[in-house]
């Protein structure tokens, strides 16, 4: 996948960035494929889980000693220039350091890989809300240049029936009102036309913004067919799997983890850290012998007027807040999951019937019809009925179509476990 990838890439990049008189044509896969490489919203994400790796490794870290350095015993009236030589002094080298108790630093560490398991689960995450976007872009898409096509080929129906309306018309065989309704049926249709010329335009943007090549968007086409026309609908299993296996909810489960741990540190405050001070002591030589100093002590904290209580009251309540979220993405998981099958079922229904039965109807009835208008069989209300029927029926059939494809990717992107590799950061 990554070679196909990094092809689709250089053939991508390959392509000129001057000029308008050209398309870009990519194909659904392809697309796919530029927008993991070249999506912004995954680089953002990528760049949150370097943020959490830093942060695994600040967590790791156990606190720096302190060391200092004091004299004393000046003579206010001794000359600046000669302080260090003619006055005797008092130099004292201090050394601090904090031991840190209750697990305080595993527990940190614990943390903070959990934050870092999800950030990379969210970044997952991501990548399937992306294919799925670019999906349904690419979808939108198809489906108005193919809109585009068909609104094209009605405006040149239309003109070329107004032309046997104005013929019927000279001839006596049509009346003025009459060919008054086909001059309006074909000035919508022109008009029509040209209105989706803004949709396709709108459609190219935003399946450029996804693929992060803006300054083309106008010249991107689609290229290949529709996917396969599929409505399986997921098992009780392979819901079960998705609700507790997708990225979401993994990485929901990983904040819970990181809450526990938290809370656990903020009772660890409560275990007091050690203080070891290290000093030596070199005082003026007196007439006998100098007189240097080596001494040790330790500090521990008092706890006087703060107990923690509102570190730990809050990490509690975060813990709590992070597990309602859990039960949260997992009821919306099942809930969307369900709608969607739902979704997907009608539109395959649909489909079918548009396609098997009410657009071969509407074409049978539009043939026979301008057979009969041409001869002067019907009236041109009946025929005009007919061509709406056909256009409409075109038209539906062609939504049901891409309603039927994103359907089905929206339930793929539902069902969308984790993928890649979960590795735990080096300490």
């Amino acid at each position: 996948m990554r070679c196909s990838t990094l092809l689709v890439f250089l053939l991508w990049a390959a392509v000129p960035s001057y000029g308008q008189g050209y398309d870009i044509a990519v194909s659904l896969e392809e697309a796919e494929h530029l927008a993991l490489t070249r999506n912004r919203d995954l680089r953002f994400a990528q760049r949150n889980i370097e943020v959490a790796a830093a942060e695994t490794l600040n967590a790791a870290a156990s606190p720096n000693p302190t060391l200092s350095f004091s004299t004393s015993h000046f003579d206010p009236k001794t000359r600046p220039t000669t302080i260090f030589k003619s006055t005797p002094a008092e130099d004292v080298i201090h050394l601090d350091k904090i031991f840190e108790r209750g697990n305080k630093r595993e527990l940190r560490m614990a943390r903070a890989d959990s934050e870092f398991t999800a950030t990379r689960l969210d970044f997952d995450d991501a990548l399937r809300q992306i294919r799925f976007n670019v999906r349904s872009a690419w979808f939108d898409l198809k489906q108005t240049e193919r809109h585009t096509e068909l609104s094209s080929i009605i405006a040149q129906q239309s003109e070329r029936i107004l032309d046997l309306a104005r013929r019927r018309y000279r001839a006596g065989d049509l009346s003025g009102a009459d060919l008054g309704r086909f001059e309006a049926d074909s000035a919508k249709a022109k008009a029509d036309e040209q209105a989706i010329q803004g949709r396709l335009a709108r459609a190219r943007v935003t399946l450029a913004i996804l693929l992060a090549d803006e300054s083309r968007a106008q010249q991107i086409v689609t290229r290949g067919d529709w996917p396969a026309e599929k409505a399986i609908l997921p098992d009780t299993a392979t819901i079960t799997t998705a609700i507790d296996q997708r990225p979401d909810t993994l990485a929901a489960i990983a904040r819970v983890e990181a809450a526990r741990h938290n809370l656990a540190l903020a009772q660890a405050k409560r275990t007091r850290d050690v203080t070891v001070s290290l000093e030596f002591e070199r005082q003026p030589r007196d007439v006998t012998q100098p007189r240097n100093a080596l001494g040790l002590g330790f500090s521990v904290p008092l706890f006087l007027g703060n107990y923690f209580e509102g570190d730990i009251r809050r990490a509690h309540a975060e813990l709590a807040l992070a597990e309602d979220q859990l039960e949260a993405i997992r009821a919306r998981i099942q809930a969307e999951i369900g709608q969607l099958s739902s979704e997907l079922q009608r539109t395959g229904d649909r489909w079918q019937a548009l396609q098997e039965q009410a657009l071969p109807a509407a074409r049978r009835t539009a043939s026979a019809a301008e057979i009969a208008f041409s001869k002067g069989a019907i009236s041109a209300l009946e025929f005009l009925d007919a061509q709406r029927i056909l256009r409409a029926a075109e038209l539906d059939a062609l939504q049901a179509r891409s309603d039927l494809a994103k359907a089905r990717a929206a339930l793929d992107a539902a069902l969308e476990t984790a993928s890649s590799a979960i590795q735990e950061p080096k300490s």
